[in-house]
């Protein structure tokens, strides 16, 4: 089995009989700024600081591939509900200053087989920065 990375109990792995991994990481990184106007001049910016780092990504959850699909949705579900944060960890690097935290799981059950279980889903993963406080 190859490891990719964690997030806390969440694994991701490819192995000869399963698939757990992701598609398409965004990572997004603001600052956050006040508007000061002034009168026949252009407006000041005054940086007040940066904003929670985000992060969303794909992932592909299929019984051809070793995988329950709702169980993994129900795994991401309860990160969620739960509150969880965790390191997030690919590649043996570290991603972030500290921890994250999954803000929102939106999940789509793709197929399904003549007596109603679940052989395919999608689950569009939303993790926002959990800094030290």
């Amino acid at each position: 089995m190859a490891k990719i990375g964690s997030f806390g109990d969440l694994v991701f792995s490819v192995s000869e009989n399963t698939v757990r991994t992701f598609d398409k990481l965004s990572w997004k990184v603001s600052a956050k700024y006040a508007t000061h106007d002034r009168h026949i001049k252009r407006d000041i910016l005054e940086f007040l600081g940066p904003e929670p780092e985000s992060i969303d990504f794909t992932m592909a959850f299929s019984v051809f591939h070793g995988i329950n699909p709702l169980h993994e949705i129900k795994k991401l579900n309860k990160m969620v509900n739960k509150g969880i944060t965790a390191r997030l960890v690919l590649g043996g690097k570290k991603y972030g200053s500290y921890k994250w935290v999954i803000t929102s799981v939106s999940s789509t059950l793709e197929k399904f087989d003549n007596k109603g279980n679940c052989w395919a889903a999608t689950a569009k993963v939303t993790m926002k920065e959990y800094p030290k406080r």
